[in-house]
C-alpha cells in the first residue's frame, strides 16, 4: 500500500515540473447555422391545398439562432439561384399557415429557409432582404441597391449559405358558395315569398379553402344552370343583389303567362344600389328559379345553388296596377275589408284603380305573431332592399293595418318610398302599446298619439276601446278650398271595437278628418287640446304631411263606408278626393321607370 502511495506522489511531482510549457490559444472562426424545413403534420410532401403549415428552425454549432429568412417562388427548383436574387423576409417566428397564391389549376411552389445566428445583429421583423449585390434591407422594395437601402455586412458570414428547400405541388381547390341567413331571424335559412312581383332579393356567400381572397366572381342566372351564355358575371364584394323589372319593360312585355323579360341587377342596399348588368329569363305569371354559383383565380366554379329549394316555389306576379294594396291585417273582418277596399276603388271614376295589385304582409301570421316580433313569410327577407324596390313599380301604396301595424317593415321603406316619388296612404288603429320605437314618427306627419290607458276608469280620456255605429267622421274646415268628404261608422255592430286615439300632427301637416264628439252619457272620450272652431270636443284622428305625400288615418278606414249626408258613395268618395286631387293622380310623374 505504501509503495503505491509512492508512485502517485512521484508521478504527481513530474506532472508539475512539466508545467511551464506554453500553450498557444488558436480560436476557430464562426460557424454558419444550419436550417431545417418541415411540413406539419409530417415530413411526407404530396399534392394538396394552398394552405400549409410550415414549420422551420436552425442549429448553430457555436451560438444560437437571431432569425431567418423566408422566402418562396412559384416553382419547382432544387436550390436557390445562384447568384441570389430571392427576396427574402427577416422573421424570428418559426412557422406559419403559409397561403400559396394560385391563379391556375396546378402549380408547383418552393419555399426557401436560410437560419442567421447570433453574429448579426437582427432587423425589425417582416423586413425586406436582398442578397444580391450585397446583402441589403430593400427599404422601398424596388429591387435595387440605393441610397434608401441599408448595407448588412455581417449577414453573410452569419446566415446558413445553403438553406432549406422543399417544394409544394398544389392544386386549386374548388370554391363553395351557400344562401346567406335570413336577416330577419338567423336562425331561418334564406328563402324567397311563395310569390313576388318584378322584384327580388338575393344573398349569398362564397368560400374557399385555399383563402376567400382566390374568390374572384359570382355569376347567377335565371331559370338555367346548364347554358353559358345564361350566367351573368357580377363582381365578389356583391353578395347582395337585387332583380328588378322595370314597369315600362314588364307593361310592354306580350301577355300570357310565361313571358320572359330582362331584370335589371342591382348591388347593394338602396340608397348604395350600384347597377352590375342585366340577368334575360325572369317568367311573368309563372315558377321561377334563381342559380348562384362562385369562381375563384384558377378559373374553377362552385357548384351551383339554386332558389327555390325543389320542394319549394317562386311565382313572379306582372305588377299591373297604378296603386300597391298592402294588407298588413290579420283581424276576423280581413276579407271583409280587403273586399270594401277593392269595390271602393273600383268605384273611383275614371278606371285607374279597377285593378290594384295586393300584398299580404300578414299571410300566415297572427295578432300574437305580430307581437312577438315574428314575420310572415309573404314579407322578403331583405325589406331593403326588395320591399322598398317592389312599393318603387306602384304610384301609390295604401297601407292598413290593425292594432299592431308592422312598424318595423314601414320604417325600413315607406319614408324612402316618398322621397323618392311615392305617396301613401297608411290607415291604422291602437292597441295599448303605443309605439314604444317611436317607429310612427320616422315615416307618419304626427308628432305623437294619445298614450293614456284605455280602457281607463277614468273618464273622458282622448280615446276609447270602442266606438259606437254611425259616429261621424267630421272633415277640417279650415281651407274652404280643400275640404274631405264626410265619413261615418258603418251601422253594424252596435260598437266598433278599435281602440281609437287621438293623434297630434306635426308642426307642418295638417289635421283633415276629426271624430264627432262623444254624446254617450258618461262621455268616455274627448280631444284633450281643444282647436276651437266647434271642434272642442272632436278628437283628431287623421293628418296629412304638408307636402301631400302622405296622409295618416288613425282609424280603419274600410269601417267608415257608411253612407251620410252629403256624401253617397262613402269611402269611394274620399279615395276619389286623395287619389285625384290630394295626391294629385292626372299630373304624376312615371316614376315607375325604375
Amino acid at each position: 500500500m505504501k509503495s503505491l502511495r509512492s508512485i502517485f506522489l512521484i508521478s504527481l511531482a513530474i506532472s508539475f515540473l512539466n508545467c511551464n510549457e506554453t500553450i498557444v490559444d488558436v480560436p476557430s472562426g464562426n460557424k454558419q447555422p444550419k436550417s431545417f424545413l418541415w411540413l406539419f403534420p409530417d415530413s411526407t410532401v404530396g399534392i394538396g391545398v394552398s394552405r400549409q403549415h410550415l414549420r422551420w428552425w436552425g442549429e448553430d454549432p457555436d451560438g444560437t439562432v437571431r432569425g431567418f429568412l423566408f422566402s418562396f417562388v412559384p416553382a419547382k427548383v432544387a436550390r436557390a439561384p445562384i447568384p441570389d436574387t430571392l427576396r427574402y423576409t427577416w422573421v424570428t417566428k418559426n412557422d406559419t399557415i403559409m397561403q400559396f397564391p394560385l391563379d391556375t389549376l396546378f402549380r408547383y411552389f418552393t419555399v426557401f429557409v436560410r437560419a442567421v445566428d447570433n453574429t448579426f445583429p437582427g432587423l425589425p421583423n417582416m423586413s425586406a432582404v436582398r442578397l444580391t449585390p450585397t446583402p441589403y434591407v430593400d427599404n422601398n422594395r424596388n429591387g435595387v441597391f440605393d441610397g434608401g437601402d441599408e448595407a448588412l455586412g455581417t449577414l453573410t458570414s452569419a446566415m446558413d449559405p445553403v438553406g432549406a428547400i422543399l417544394t409544394f405541388p398544389i392544386r386549386n381547390t374548388p370554391p363553395t358558395i351557400a344562401f346567406l341567413p335570413n336577416p330577419n331571424d338567423q336562425s331561418l335559412g334564406l328563402r324567397q315569398p311563395d310569390t313576388t312581383y318584378t322584384v327580388a332579393a338575393f344573398g349569398f356567400k362564397g368560400s374557399d379553402s385555399d383563402g376567400d381572397n382566390t374568390l374572384s366572381a359570382y355569376q347567377i342566372s335565371l331559370n338555367d344552370s346548364t347554358t353559358n351564355a345564361a350566367w351573368l358575371t357580377i363582381p365578389v364584394r356583391d353578395t347582395v343583389i337585387t332583380l328588378v323589372v322595370p314597369r315600362a319593360r314588364s307593361n310592354a312585355a306580350p301577355p300570357g303567362n310565361g313571358v320572359q323579360v330582362t331584370a335589371d341587377v342591382y348591388g347593394g342596399r338602396f340608397l348604395g344600389r350600384r347597377l352590375l348588368g342585366q340577368l334575360p329569363g325572369l317568367r311573368l305569371d309563372a315558377q321561377n328559379v334563381f342559380y348562384v354559383r362562385a369562381r375563384d383565380v384558377a378559373g374553377e366554379y362552385s357548384p351551383a345553388i339554386r332558389m327555390p329549394a325543389p320542394a319549394q316555389r317562386w311565382y313572379v306576379k306582372r305588377p299591373r296596377g297604378k296603386l300597391l294594396l298592402v294588407s298588413d291585417y290579420t283581424n276576423n273582418d280581413a276579407a271583409l275589408a280587403l273586399s270594401t277596399y277593392k269595390t271602393s276603388l273600383a268605384s273611383v271614376p275614371g278606371g285607374d284603380f279597377d285593378t290594384v295589385d295586393v300584398l299580404d304582409i300578414a299571410a300566415g301570421i297572427t295578432a300574437v305573431d305580430k307581437t312577438a316580433g315574428r314575420l310572415s313569410t309573404a314579407v322578403p327577407p331583405f325589406i331593403d332592399p326588395a320591399l322598398l324596390n317592389t312599393f318603387l313599380l306602384y304610384d301609390y301604396v295604401f297601407w292598413y293595418t290593425d292594432q299592431f301595424p308592422s312598424l318595423g317593415v314601414a320604417q325600413l321603406t315607406l319614408f324612402t318610398y316618398i322621397q323618392n316619388g311615392g305617396k301613401v296612404l297608411f290607415s291604422t288603429t291602437f292597441s295599448n302599446a303605443i309605439d314604444p320605437r317611436g317607429a310612427l314618427r320616422d315615416f307618419a306627419p304626427i308628432d305623437s298619439i294619445s298614450s293614456v290607458p284605455l280602457p281607463t276608469t277614468t273618464i273622458p280620456v282622448p280615446g276609447d276601446t270602442r266606438i259606437p255605429a254611425t259616429f261621424v267622421v267630421y272633415p277640417d274646415t279650415t281651407v274652404p278650398s280643400n275640404i274631405y268628404p264626410r265619413l261615418a261608422f258603418n251601422a253594424t255592430p252596435a260598437n266598433h271595437i278599435i281602440f281609437m286615439r287621438e293623434v297630434y300632427k306635426r308642426s307642418d301637416a295638417r289635421v283633415i278628418y276629426r271624430l264627432q264628439e262623444d254624446t254617450r252619457i258618461p262621455k268616455r272620450y274627448n280631444a284633450i287640446d281643444p282647436a276651437g272652431r266647434g271642434d272642442t270636443l272632436r278628437p283628431k284622428v287623421a293628418v296629412v304631411d304638408g307636402q301631400g305625400k302622405i296622409i295618416f288615418f288613425g282609424l280603419p278606414v274600410h269601417l267608415l263606408d257608411n253612407r251620410v249626408q252629403g256624401n253617397p258613395e262613402g269611402i269611394s268618395a274620399f279615395f276619389r278626393r286623395i287619389f285625384t286631387q290630394q295626391f294629385n293622380l292626372r299630373h304624376i310623374v312615371d316614376r315607375r321607370k325604375f
